[in-house]
């Protein structure tokens, strides 16, 4: 089959082409042509592919409001993934988000409708399903609700998906998945593999926040397990375990060898780090933690997967094992 990949060179979208490499498929992967492949080099390296399987992958240079691009890019393709898009807990970047995550997302759905691919998949992400926050199990079920808390980000991955459903509406054949926090070998400098580099340089601070994790491989293989199957219309709850940051610390930094982080935050360290967040916000200065993330690392989630679990008949790798494995393929490189 003939898969196209929005986002491919993006620490998803390089475990996806390799996955799909491996089992014989042809793959489009389309980037903006300023973006770097060093991703791709960097898991290359961990993946057991046959040079000659390399001639199945060809690469796009396109931005996602390249209508004409994106067109000669699917044309022809079985499956459009469209994994594309910017997390950020920022509020200076909202204009960003939406441009990003909900314009160019139907700017992909309109294409896929216009050249007629046989299904697209919408990477989304928990982010976009309301949650109570009483503990309950939150499933692919809630119903987005404006009165609840929500992040810049997962409001924007929601409006993504609202365009999904417009083009199912339309008779294209769609399916979301809504992924946890993806862990798996790649660069720990970017996204939520920083908390690697955080295990390896013994940072001390931790929370007892709860949320859904999992592994890099096994989103791959879960979408295109969807992508094949005859399920249409739906969307999944990707997660592996639900676990503290804590415990998920643990498990890095018994696998590089390092000190545990020991110091809990909470109370008055909660209340200084937030604020210090919050001025460094004010002035316009970046960082991996938003006022959003550490609001987040304190908050309690349970993610149900029995969905998609019954769905695919799947069992996750758990989270302990991904971050082993993260640790030792190719320890020389990180």
């Amino acid at each position: 089959m003939i898969f196209a990949i929005t986002g491919a060179n993006g620490f998803l979208g390089v475990h996806i082409i390799h996955h799909l490499l491996k089992n014989g498929h042809t793959v489009r992967a389309i980037m903006r042509p300023s973006s770097s492949l060093a991703e791709f080099s960097k898991v290359k390296e961990c993946y057991d592919v046959n040079p000659s399987e390399y001639d199945n992958l060809t690469w796009h240079p396109c931005e996602l409001y390249d209508i004409v691009g994106l067109q000669e890019s699917c044309y022809g393709v079985d499956y459009v993934m469209h994994l594309a898009g910017v997390i950020s807990y920022l509020k200076r970047d909202f204009k960003k988000l939406i441009r990003i995550n909900h314009s160019y997302t139907a700017h992909v759905v309109n294409v896929a409708m216009d050249v007629g691919v046989k299904k697209l998949l919408y990477c989304s992400s928990i982010a976009a399903i309301s949650k109570k926050g009483n503990a309950s199990l939150v499933t692919e079920d809630a119903e987005w609700d404006n009165e609840l808390p929500h992040s810049n980000y997962g409001f924007t991955k929601h409006l993504g998906e609202c365009e999904l459903w417009r083009a199912q509406e339309e008779g294209l054949s769609v399916v979301a998945i809504n992924p946890g926090i993806i862990l798996g070998y790649g660069d720990w400098n970017k996204g939520s593999n920083q908390l690697f580099k955080n295990a390896s340089t013994g940072f001390p601070f931790y929370s007892n926040g709860l949320t859904g994790w999992v592994g890099v491989k096994d989103v791959a293989r879960i979408a295109e397990q969807l992508c094949l199957s005859e399920i249409t219309g739906e969307r999944f709850i990707v997660v592996s375990e639900n676990k503290r940051f804590k415990e998920v610390a643990d498990y890095m930094t018994k696998a590089l060898g390092t000190k545990n982080p020991s110091i809990e935050i909470k109370g008055f360290l909660y209340k200084a780090v937030y604020g210090i967040i919050a001025i460094k916000e004010f002035l316009g200065l970046r960082g991996m933690l938003s006022k959003e993330t550490v609001r987040a690392s304190v908050s309690q989630n349970y993610f149900d997967n029995a969905k998609i679990k019954k769905a695919l008949n799947f069992e996750f790798e758990n989270i302990e094992e991904v971050v082993n494995e993260a640790v030792s393929a190719c320890p020389d490189k990180n």
